[in-house]
């Protein structure tokens, strides 16, 4: 009786080392960013929304991107980090600085953890359609927890990851051709606190 309990005991803390096992390699293979493609700060993953998506890549989009569509009408840019390569903080002011890709339109949303950042002035993106430019054609695209003169996009206060998300709707054959060279918005670090 003692070896049958000794056994089952065995067999019990196995299928619990397993399955933590299980979980965790799954949680962390789903929050790696799986981009195979770079741009400065921007990564992207052409298999997004598409019937090419591996497994772990349908997970993902399931979990933090549902209804994503196919890179053949969207293409999702996301930047975890400054242009100097420092993880984005909303303890700092970032000015997020670009021009118009050659897409039909496009939007910078933040995101903390995958979510909207709430915020007084319901304001979750910019785009091509509501951002204010410069004489130039230029804009910028200030990131920040505390308010700003133009386009102010807040950064919150929660604590999680904060990520910016650049979406390009129809983009042109020579966007698509080039994406690891195409001209995308630098972030820079202006101050913390």
């Amino acid at each position: 009786m003692k070896t049958l309990l000794q056994t089952l005991l065995k067999i019990l803390v196995s299928v619990i080392i397993a399955l933590l096992l299980a979980f965790a390699s799954a949680y962390l293979i789903l929050r790696k960013p799986d981009a195979s493609i770079r741009n400065g700060v921007w990564t992207t993953d052409l298999t997004t929304g598409s019937e090419n998506a591996g497994l772990y890549q349908r997970a993902r989009i399931s979990l933090y991107a549902l209804w994503a569509l196919n890179s053949s009408e969207t293409l999702y840019f996301l930047a975890r980090t400054d242009s100097d390569g420092n993880r984005l903080n909303r303890q700092c002011v970032y000015s997020i600085e670009g021009r118009d890709p050659q897409t039909r339109w496009w939007s910078v949303a933040a995101y903390n953890d995958y979510h909207f950042i709430p915020n007084t002035k319901n304001r979750f993106s910019y785009s091509k359609t509501s951002v204010e430019r410069e004489p130039d054609g230029n804009w910028e695209i200030r990131l920040a927890s505390q308010k700003q003169e133009k386009n102010w996009l807040p950064s919150g206060d929660k604590d999680g990851e904060l990520i910016l998300a650049l979406r390009v709707y129809n983009p042109a054959p020579e966007f698509v051709q080039n994406l690891g060279s195409v001209s995308l918005p630098k972030i820079v670090k202006e101050s913390c606190q």
